[in-house]
C-alpha cells in the first residue's frame, strides 16, 4: 500500500522584489505586482502622466514593445520534501513566457484566465530567479492580420484593429469613454503552492430551494489528487459555527467533483436596497486524510442569488434571497 504523506497546503505569495525593463535595454528598475507596465513606468517617473494634455499619444510606443519583469523566489529544504509544488499565476496579460531558472516553464496567451504549472522540478534549495518576458500585443497581431483577406470589426480600437484577435480587455485599445493604453505586466496575484497528496482546486454552491423556515443548498467542491486516498469533505458554516455537511470519500488520482447537501434552517435573508437588512453567510470547506487537514478553502467571493443559473461561482459570504 502506498505511503500517504499529510501535510496542510503551503501558500506562498510571489509578489516582492519584482523588477521590470525594456527587453534587452536598459536597467532593471522596481515594479509592483499586481499591475502593469505603464503605472510601473509612470512610477519610476519614466514616462510623464498619459492622462495630461497630449501624453496618451506620447506613450503609444508601449503597447508595441516587449517587456520583461524578474523576481528572486527562496525556496527552503523543507519545501521542496512535497511531492508537487506549482506555480500559479492568476492573470498575466497577455502574451508571456515563463522561465524558471532560465528554462522554459509556460507559454500564456489569455488574460482572463488563471495558470498553474508544475515547478518542483526546477526548483532548488535558496533563491530562484523568475522571469516572465511579455510580447507585444500589437506585434504578436500584425503578422496574422496580414494573411487575413477582411478585417474584423473594432470600433473601440483608436490604432492598428487588434483587439478581437487576442484575449485581452477591449478597452485597453481605446474606448470612446477613456484612452489606448495597450499594457502588459502581471496583472494579478503570483503564488507559489506545495501540497501533497490532496488539494481543494474550486468551490461552488448552489441554492436549490430557499424559504423562511429552510434554505436547502448544495455545495461542489473540486479536489484534486496525485494519489488514491482516503479524504473527509468538510463544509464549515462559519457564520452559524456549525458543520453544515461533511462526506467520506476515496479520491482517485486526478481531479475529483464532489457534492454535499446541507440545510440552513430559519436563514436570514437577503434583502434589496432599501427594502429590509443584507445578512452573509461564511463558508470555508476543509479536505482531512487520516483526521488531519490537507487543505482548506474559504469560498470564492461573489454575490448570489436564488434566481441565478447553476453556474454561478459560490462564494465566501453567501447571501439568500
Amino acid at each position: 500500500m502506498a505511503t500517504v504523506k499529510i501535510a496542510a497546503t503551503v501558500k506562498i505569495p510571489v509578489q516582492a522584489r519584482w523588477q521590470f525593463r525594456q527587453v534587452g535595454k536598459g536597467a532593471w528598475a522596481p515594479a509592483t505586482v499586481p499591475g502593469c507596465v505603464h503605472t510601473d513606468l509612470l512610477n519610476n517617473r519614466l514616462i510623464e502622466d498619459p492622462f495630461y494634455r497630449d501624453n496618451e499619444q506620447k506613450v503609444q510606443w508601449i503597447g508595441k514593445t516587449d517587456w520583461e519583469y524578474q523576481t528572486t523566489i527562496n525556496v527552503s529544504p523543507e519545501l521542496l520534501k512535497h511531492d508537487h509544488i506549482d506555480l500559479v499565476f492568476e492573470g498575466l496579460d497577455t502574451y508571456a513566457n515563463v522561465f524558471l531558472n532560465d528554462a522554459s516553464l509556460l507559454r500564456a496567451d489569455n488574460m482572463f484566465r488563471s495558470w498553474r504549472v508544475d515547478c518542483k522540478r526546477l526548483l532548488k534549495t535558496g533563491a530562484n530567479t523568475l522571469r516572465i518576458l511579455f510580447r507585444s500585443p500589437i506585434n504578436e497581431v500584425l503578422p496574422i492580420m496580414a494573411k487575413l483577406t477582411y478585417e474584423l470589426p473594432a470600433n473601440n480600437d483608436q490604432g492598428e484593429k487588434t483587439s478581437p484577435h487576442t484575449r485581452k480587455a477591449p478597452y485597453h485599445y481605446g474606448w470612446d469613454w477613456g484612452p489606448r493604453f495597450v499594457t502588459s505586466g502581471i496583472w494579478r496575484p503570483v503564488s507559489l503552492e506545495a501540497w501533497n497528496t490532496a488539494r481543494i482546486d474550486d468551490l461552488h454552491i448552489l441554492q436549490k430551494k430557499i424559504s423562511a423556515a429552510a434554505a436547502n443548498l448544495t455545495i461542489e467542491v473540486e479536489v484534486v489528487a496525485g494519489a488514491n486516498a482516503g479524504a473527509t469533505i468538510v463544509v464549515d458554516n462559519l457564520t452559524n459555527k456549525a458543520v453544515a455537511a461533511q462526506r467520506e470519500v476515496t479520491l482517485q488520482p486526478g481531479v475529483n467533483h464532489l457534492m454535499l447537501d446541507f440545510v440552513i434552517k430559519n436563514p436570514a435573508l437577503w434583502w434589496p436596497n432599501g427594502l429590509g437588512a443584507h445578512p452573509l453567510y461564511d463558508f470555508k470547506a476543509r479536505l482531512l486524510i487520516e483526521g488531519r487537514v490537507a487543505d482548506q478553502q474559504p469560498l470564492a467571493p461573489a454575490c448570489v442569488h436564488s434566481n441565478c443559473g447553476s453556474s454561478q461561482m459560490i462564494p465566501a459570504r453567501a447571501s439568500l434571497l
